[in-house]
């Protein structure tokens, strides 16, 4: 009878320990999807939309430039110029397929931490794992973080290379219309 009561007694502090730590995962899980709802806001709202349209008007100029512009002599700035322009438009087929991967992963972390929250909530799987499983989805969130942060930087040098060369070398087009 006292081995019970012991057994009984044990299993009441555990469950009972296990609800204190369960309030600090519950918050620790809320914290993670705020960051994860602010990171997909960012990645949102730093992709051009535009990106596609961009792409066809280089293609375009860069296809004009080369059927209608011939020069008696290479002139260097010239062919430094389209040089640029051509492998910045061929940096927005994979700058394209960076944000699809990150867009779905984005989308897998909030899934993944919605169902964290749920189970910790319900106190489904294994409990002893909790921190554990908190621990893995704040490094996912930071290598989010960190593969937006050079998403940007690549579209942020890409955006620059087409301001500064597509209004130059457009008007060079316009000579030969």
């Amino acid at each position: 009878m006292k081995r019970l009561i012991v057994i009984l007694s044990g299993l009441f502090f555990l469950v009972a320990c296990s609800d204190f730590k369960q309030k600090e995962q519950l918050k620790a899980v809320e914290q993670l999807k705020s960051e994860a709802t602010t990171l997909s806001k960012d990645f949102q709202s730093s992709f051009p939309d535009t990106l596609s349209t961009m792409r066809q008007n280089m293609f375009q100029l860069q296809l004009f430039l080369q059927q209608h512009v011939v020069l008696d002599s290479v002139d260097r700035t010239y062919a430094k110029d389209m040089d640029t322009y051509k492998l910045a438009r061929k940096k927005i087929g994979p700058i394209n397929k960076q944000y699809v991967a990150l867009k779905q992963a984005l989308n897998t972390e909030n899934t993944h931490l919605y169902q964290l929250h749920s189970d910790i909530s319900n106190g489904f799987g294994k409990r002893d794992r909790y921190d554990a499983y908190i621990a893995t989805e704040k490094k996912n969130l930071t290598l989010l973080e960190s593969r937006l942060n050079e998403l940007k930087k690549e579209l942020n040098a890409l955006m620059d290379t087409y301001r500064l060369l597509h209004p130059k070398l457009n008007s060079l087009a316009g000579k030969y219309k």
